[in-house]
């Protein structure tokens, strides 16, 4: 066997490595539906709102002190989304303990665990350097009666395969995609 043929034979045995391992990474899952069914779907808030308050996020200490930046940025994309949907007469942050009108929904949130990979760990160790997470405790309120209308605990974590690809992109951006999750979630379930 000539060097040549050797270097062909090698490149092709390389070749469908990387294509055994995408298709292994991406088989055997069960595609999502383009829609849950009706039965599935949350049940509407019990009246519509035209303001929305969100008060500042918190967090459990650990978060606060490992990702100092993780509540703001996850607060401003919540505010940008709703503002977005050009559906609402305003949408603001709020102060603690501050009265609101009729019609106004208080949001709140508490980040209670957060994970997310340091660049330098995606670029080192790629895929085996686990998955970035975020876990929330999420409280819509009625800001005119102060009455608590919906708690859901909610969750987002990226794919340790697809943040590896794009260099950790998705491991930094996932603050903020919470923040548009949950925009998108809040603003689904107010009646029109």
């Amino acid at each position: 066997m000539t060097r040549k043929s050797a270097r062909g034979a090698f490149g092709i045995f390389a070749l469908l490595m990387v294509a055994m391992v995408v298709l292994v990474a991406c088989g055997g899952q069960k595609a999502a539906p383009e829609s849950a069914p009706a039965a599935e779907q949350e049940a509407p808030l019990p009246k519509a709102f035209r303001m929305i308050a969100v008060e500042e996020f918190q967090a459990t200490p650990e978060v606060a002190k490992d990702h100092p930046d993780a509540m703001r940025e996850c607060q401003a994309r919540l505010i940008w989304t709703l503002e977005d949907k050009k559906a609402y007469q305003s949408v603001a942050t709020a102060k603690p303990g501050q009265k609101h009108p009729a019609g106004t929904l208080l949001v709140k949130a508490r980040i209670t665990e957060m994970r997310i990979v340091h660049g330098a760990a995606r670029f080192w160790g790629g895929v085996f350097a686990g998955s970035s997470y975020i876990n929330m405790d999420l409280q819509l309120i009625d800001g005119a009666t102060q009455a608590v209308l919906r708690e859901k605990p909610l969750s987002s974590a990226n794919n340790a395969w697809a943040a590896s690809w794009v260099g950790g992109a998705s491991d930094q951006s996932l603050p903020a995609d919470m923040g548009r999750l949950v925009g998108e979630y809040i603003h689904s379930i107010i009646p029109r």
